[in-house]
């Protein structure tokens, strides 16, 4: 019997790509490629992640945080594909958001919070990994190991992660392997069968 268990097992630490998107407050959006192994097999992905000089809602300064997109509109979730916006409007406040939000409330939400755990990293199979990640992305940009790009817009990083580019050595998309981890997370936080 094939398991449905999934979970990040490599980082490409040279993949790291960051733009700074805020001035005021500080904040950085970026981009890693990891190696998620799948029921289907194992999938290179590409994850976007933003660092905050904040802490609100329990942040921790200059930690790298995931996100699933950028809103790029103000309204209701229709710019990302039609399963990240079915999980965006379900797991945000009133399934509504400002141009420019950073698209977080996944990874926030959860039936109950575990107060051992950090927020903002899920509370499920991916939490161990996401704040490995976040740590390992904090240590490279800390000593400037990361491609800097200009060109990292909302709409661009919202593109990357949606993409149907298919990696070499991958069978799935790009899109078809995102939409699965988020899927992963999203199974795991809601509190009943969606």
């Amino acid at each position: 019997m094939m398991s449905n268990s999934s979970e990040i097992i490599r980082i490409y630490q040279d993949s790291f790509k960051v733009n700074v998107y805020t001035v005021s407050p500080f904040r950085m959006i970026g981009l890693i490629n990891v190696d998620i192994k799948y029921p289907y097999g194992i999938e290179k992905v590409t994850l976007a992640f933003y660092s905050s000089s904040g802490t609100n809602s329990g942040k921790i300064k200059d930690l790298w945080y995931p996100i699933v997109g950028i809103k790029t509109t103000t309204g209701p979730f229709t710019e990302f594909t039609d399963y990240l916006n079915f999980v965006l409007s379900y797991t945000t406040k009133d399934g509504f958001a400002k141009h420019g939000w950073l698209a977080k409330s996944l990874f926030f939400y959860a039936k109950t919070h575990d107060a051992s755990k950090l927020r903002g990293f899920a509370n499920g199979k991916y939490y161990d990994s996401l704040l490995k990640i976040s740590k390992t992305l904090r240590n490279l940009y800390d000593i400037g190991r990361f491609h800097h790009l200009t060109s990292l817009t909302p709409t661009l990083l919202n593109s990357a992660v949606t993409s149907h580019k298919i990696y070499s050595g991958n069978k799935h998309t790009q899109k078809e392997n995102y939409e699965k981890y988020i899927e992963d997370i999203f199974t795991h936080a809601k509190p009943n069968q969606v």
